[in-house]
């Protein structure tokens, strides 16, 4: 009992400051935590991006009130930092590469090459951006398939956005027999697209010959519609030329190859 009496006298009170900061420092920093959230979340900062920036205040934060603590307790803090560095140096060693699929989800979320709902070409991959995560990225397939990439093949791999841009253009090349009528072809051509109000008037459609073929005049349609619209309009177009040449006789011919060869005598036959 007297050793614990002057126990008392001698630390008691430092100890019950210190767990009474500690106690306080905690709730201060849960306080700030949810300060920061409420901050990153007002934002327009990814989500993925607010996550990790939350877990990094919490560990500063939490490690800054353990020094205070071991500070107010008289332990000598050269030797914890030491330790520390040697702790979170080998821990770095083991797990660079999350760290370095961090850093490129970082990278990912910042630079914005795509957003979720966004359909992309990531390598061989095509789908809709349905999450991205820190370390991966998630598509879903056209067929419904989930399918998740590492960030780090993601960064190494070539990207197209096909929804970055609000409009997108449409190019169909159409062959019709060099016996046709090539006004009234692309009359009737464009008069399909006019059809379709999904296609934009501006810019307007446009219908050209885009190239002598071997065994076909080649006809471009070119017409601009929103992102959302592309398959649609290009299933339409697809169907409902084909149907409208044919129903005004204009041919749309197959490719074709014609031989000649000479008899003994030197007839070209």
């Amino acid at each position: 009992m007297n050793g614990f009496v002057k126990f008392m006298e001698m630390y008691g009170i430092n100890y019950i400051s210190t767990a009474v900061i500690a106690f306080i420092g905690i709730l201060i920093v849960r306080n700030i935590l949810k300060l920061i959230e409420k901050g990153l979340l007002d934002s327009s900062l990814d989500r993925s991006l607010i996550s990790f920036f939350v877990t990094v205040f919490r560990i500063i934060l939490y490690v800054g009130l353990l020094f205070v603590v071991m500070g107010r307790l008289g332990i000598p803090l050269s030797g914890v930092v030491s330790a520390l560095s040697a702790v979170t140096l080998a821990i770095g060693l083991a797990v660079q590469d999350i760290i370095g699929g961090v850093a490129n989800g970082l990278m990912l979320v910042t630079s914005k090459l795509f957003k979720v709902d966004d359909y992309v070409d990531i390598g061989s991959v095509s789908g809709s951006v349905k999450e991205i995560k820190l370390l991966h990225t998630v598509l879903v397939t056209p067929d419904n398939k989930t399918v998740t990439i590492p960030n780090k093949t993601v960064f190494s791999s070539e990207i197209t956005n096909y929804s970055a841009m609000k409009q997108r253009r449409i190019d169909m090349v159409i062959g019709v027999d060099y016996d046709s009528d090539i006004e009234k072809a692309k009359k009737v051509i464009l008069n399909v697209a006019l059809k379709n109000e999904a296609i934009l008037e501006n810019p307007a459609p446009m219908v050209m010959v885009k190239n002598l073929a071997d065994s076909e005049v080649q006809i471009l349609l070119r017409v601009w519609v929103n992102s959302e619209n592309y398959w649609n309009v290009t299933w339409y177009l697809n169907e409902n030329v084909l149907k409208t040449l044919n129903k005004n006789n204009i041919n749309v011919p197959f490719p074709q190859l014609t031989l000649s060869y000479r008899d003994k005598g030197g007839m070209e036959k």
